[in-house]
């Protein structure tokens, strides 16, 4: 990423000059504009409100800025004759700037046009992407020339310090869904969209015999042929480009990722562990079984260096697990990614999850996650932070449901993401259409525009205690992990077998209250919110269960192995079994 990060970095920090030209004195513009030019490495000069033409020119002499801005926002007619003042002087000026920008009215913008050449105008409202593609040289005086970066990580290094932005769309048309990626593009606000399929493309795609009518258009798009994923990629050519991606499926995992890559140009793919199988339903292969598979389609990404989003840690917190195995399972999950050769890796936090708890406790759990993954981080193996919203913290109540979006953005940036998995606000109520997706994306746009101006810290001690003491015990269930191999062959990389793997879920020490009475997992860990967290419960002592006395108690009803044996190797540090 490092090398990425140099072709978008401004080599040496520009200087832009901005001013309120005449009686104008309206500065937010010019304000906002400069807020992003400084994000990007520029350095600002405001001359203020109601600033003089000539005074414009001498201060163009004096500093030689490479970018300079004029706004007028008053009675259009009015400026016409301020600007052609301006060109008279400034086109004797020998070292010119090498843009020139004039911001106003939509009236005012046509009377300047017949003043001079500025290379760019701006009404107001411009997305985002508009304003740092012209700060980044990428646009050569023509807004039909430049299209953003059209693979991941260019794009995440391009818009930065700025966050990606990606939501999740499907309708149960593929007519409505390509018109609805159009119109998405066509806002410049998204620059993901994550295509839902429907339930028999994500399991019967190859299988039409085994598609049944009531799963038609069931959870999102209905894609039959390789024209349909085809003509979702044509859709989304215009306005800012967005990147498209898709999920895993169930079965004919490797053949669903070469089709998406060859269609679609899957940003990244989005693998369980542990899920979307006959354990939780939303699939026909039994764990074991899928385990083994999200292996092999995991490397298979891998080999062909394709980013890999590993969904799984935020479905065990779904299903109200601890904090600590939600926070264990993101850490097996770097771990599992770095040993299949991932090169990129795409941590996704679910905030908001389960949703009773505070927003503190909730920010120690992400930062716990955080921490432990970056001591994966070396040359080879990158993390790319992803935040999202829960879908069950949102009311049902529209209003109060964007209070919900924007509060819970706020929290999430303290992890500085590189991608924010926009939920719209609408998602309790009715699936989203396009116009709540932009409306979604324009309020957490506003927010990350607030956070990244200001110096906000989000830590409190009782926030680094939680993160500690969950780093701690994620560590220790992990390194249980070797204890579960067996026989001879199951030792040799026991975080890659399945078998050992399915041994994590078949004998309780990665739970969910919510499995109850499920045939591949316990179902017998109880768990409750407590000072804001989400902790194992010791209902027969009435307090919190610690995860290790947790998984004693389990160790004595299991006869085949002993977990608990020598607690001074559980609690040795993790990072020397990742070293090989």
């Amino acid at each position: 990423m490092k090398k990425v990060q140099k072709k978008f970095n401004i080599q040496k920090k520009k200087l832009i000059l901005t001013a309120c030209i005449g009686q104008c004195v309206h500065v937010a513009g010019s304000y906002n504009f400069m807020q992003i030019a400084k994000q990007l490495g520029y350095k600002t000069f405001f001359m203020g409100p109601a600033t003089p033409i000539l005074d414009v020119i001498d201060k163009v002499k004096e500093i030689k800025p490479d970018v300079v801005g004029l706004s007028y926002r008053l009675t259009p007619k009015t400026v016409l004759p301020l600007l052609e003042k301006f060109f008279r002087h400034y086109d004797k000026i020998n070292k010119k700037p090498d843009k020139l920008i004039f911001a106003g009215t939509p009236e005012a913008v046509e009377f300047a046009k017949k003043a001079g050449n500025f290379h760019y105008y701006f009404v107001g409202g411009e997305p985002k992407y508009e304003i740092i593609s012209i700060l980044r040289n990428d646009f050569e005086y023509s807004k039909e020339q430049f299209k953003p970066p059209m693979e991941l990580i260019s794009r995440i290094e391009w818009k930065k310090p700025y966050p990606i932005l990606r939501a999740h769309f499907g309708l149960s048309s593929l007519n409505k869904t390509v018109e609805g990626i159009k119109k998405i593009a066509k806002a410049k606000i998204l620059d993901v969209i994550s295509i839902a399929p429907d339930q028999n493309s994500q399991s019967h795609y190859f299988h039409p015999e085994d598609q049944r009518s009531e799963l038609e258009g069931a959870g999102g798009v209905p894609l039959r042929s390789r024209k349909d994923f085809e003509d979702l990629n044509r859709a989304r050519m215009n306005g800012n480009y967005p990147l498209l991606r898709i999920y895993a499926g169930t079965r004919d995992f490797i053949k669903l990722g070469r089709l998406y890559q060859e269609t679609i140009q899957n940003a990244w793919a989005a693998i369980p562990i542990f899920w979307f199988n006959q354990m939780d339903g939303r699939g026909p292969l039994p764990l074991k079984k899928s385990i083994k598979q999200h292996l092999d389609v995991i490397k298979w990404h891998a080999t062909n260096n394709i980013p890999v989003e590993i969904n799984d840690p935020h479905h065990w917190s779904l299903r109200n697990s601890s904090d600590a195995i939600a926070v264990a399972d993101m850490y097996l999950c770097g771990i599992i990614a770095k040993k299949l050769g991932v090169k990129h890796f795409i941590a996704q936090y679910m905030f908001n999850t389960p949703p009773a708890l505070t927003l503190d406790m909730d920010l120690a759990k992400m930062m716990a996650k955080n921490e432990l993954l970056n001591t994966l981080v070396d040359k080879k193996f990158s993390v790319i932070t992803q935040v999202r919203t829960g879908l069950a913290s949102f009311p049902l109540d529209l209003d109060k449901a964007k209070g919900q979006l924007a509060t819970a953005s706020l929290v999430q940036l303290a992890i500085k993401p590189d991608i924010v998995h926009i939920v719209s606000y609408s998602e309790a109520d009715h699936a989203a259409n396009p116009s709540d997706i932009i409306e979604s994306c324009k309020i957490v746009s506003q927010v990350i525009n607030k956070v990244l101006s200001s110096n906000l810290d989000f830590t409190n001690i009782d926030i680094i205690k939680r993160k500690d003491l969950l780093i701690k015990q994620a560590q220790d269930i992990i390194h249980l992990i070797p204890n579960l191999a067996h026989d001879l062959e199951e030792p040799k990389d026991p975080y890659l077998n399945p078998t050992v793997l399915n041994r994590l879920v078949k004998y309780g020490i990665f739970d969910a209250p919510h499995l109850k009475n499920n045939k591949f997992a316990k179902g017998e860990i109880q768990t409750k919110i407590f000072n804001g967290a989400c902790v194992s419960w010791d209902s027969a002592r009435d307090k919190v269960y610690d995860e290790l006395e947790r998984i004693k108690d389990i160790d004595n009803t299991i006869d085949e192995i002993n977990l608990y044996n020598n607690l001074s190797k559980i609690r040795r540090f993790i990072g020397k079994v990742t070293d090989k």
